[in-house]
């Protein structure tokens, strides 16, 4: 008969409770270092964010909070955020990782996810900012809950990795990513207005492709002007007895104005529809 990791093959079997988590803790087991009595709830554990984070945006090293003590934590930002508590899990328990209703209404929300059975060490908290807000994180604050499931016996193969963040590397598979060159070739990825009326909708997408015909169009402006400008010039000074001072500063004051109206021609379109 499987015993379970108290020892007892008459433990209750499913989710622990708050005496549960409590017992287990106080045995050395389950939450090893980290463990505060004030962060258990009902049938969970409250985890709180260390100093340490991982931004996915460049994951290579961890990096830690500002001077003033703070994570920051952008709009639309994910950030792996490196809990206080390290994890010693039996066999026979895992772990699930849950939302938080304090950061859910600022629009925070993790990466649901499970710690195996076997499990240990720190957990990385993934954070994703749908907000439009930039929201401050303090170390020691309460990030996500985690609730622990006692299996009807210990696994045959328990959890014996390492976590990325004893590697001091968050573990990310760049191969999986496609090169500029990849993205180029690839033919089921069309051009960029039409890949971000994709992702965005097409009012973002409409955004967008104004900006694209502004830059083209005052391109094309800044063109006719040094054109306009250096003929000006060369017709000052190559028919210098012909063409006053007066005639010069006139063209001058022409072209310029001809700048200005295909200025004010390029950036003020019309939305469409």
């Amino acid at each position: 008969m499987n015993t379970t990791a108290n020892g007892s093959p008459d433990a209750p079997k499913g989710t622990l409770t708050d005496a549960d988590i409590i017992a287990l803790a106080h045995e050395g087991r389950l939450i090893v270092n980290g463990f505060s009595e004030a962060r258990i709830k009902q049938a969970c554990y409250e985890l709180s964010a260390s100093e340490t984070y991982y931004d996915l945006a460049a994951p290579d090293r961890p990096r830690q909070a500002g001077a003033d003590g703070n994570i920051l934590l952008k709009p639309k930002q994910i950030l792996v955020f490196i809990t206080e508590e390290e994890l010693q899990l039996p066999p026979d328990i895992l772990g699930r990782v849950l939302s938080k209703g304090q950061l859910f209404s600022l629009g925070v929300v993790p990466v649901n996810t499970y710690a195996d059975p076997g499990f240990s060490g720190k957990l990385g908290i993934v954070l994703i900012n749908a907000s439009n807000d930039y929201l401050r994180i303090p170390p020691g604050m309460t990030i996500a809950k985690i609730e622990f499931v006692r299996l009807h016996h210990d696994v045959s193969r328990p959890y014996d990795g390492q976590h990325g963040y004893q590697t001091h590397i968050w573990p990310i598979r760049h191969d999986l990513k496609l090169t500029p060159q990849e993205i180029k070739d690839d033919k089921r990825i069309e051009d960029p207005t039409a890949e971000v009326v994709r992702a965005y909708g097409p009012d973002f997408g409409a955004v967008v492709e104004r900006v694209f015909r502004y830059e083209r169009r005052l391109l094309l402006a800044a063109a006719v002007y040094l054109t306009t400008l250096v003929g000006v010039i060369a017709l000052a000074f190559g028919r210098e007895e012909r063409l006053g001072i007066v005639a010069a500063v006139v063209l001058g004051i022409v072209s310029n104005l001809g700048f200005w109206l295909l200025t004010w021609f390029a950036t003020n379109l019309r939305r469409k529809g």
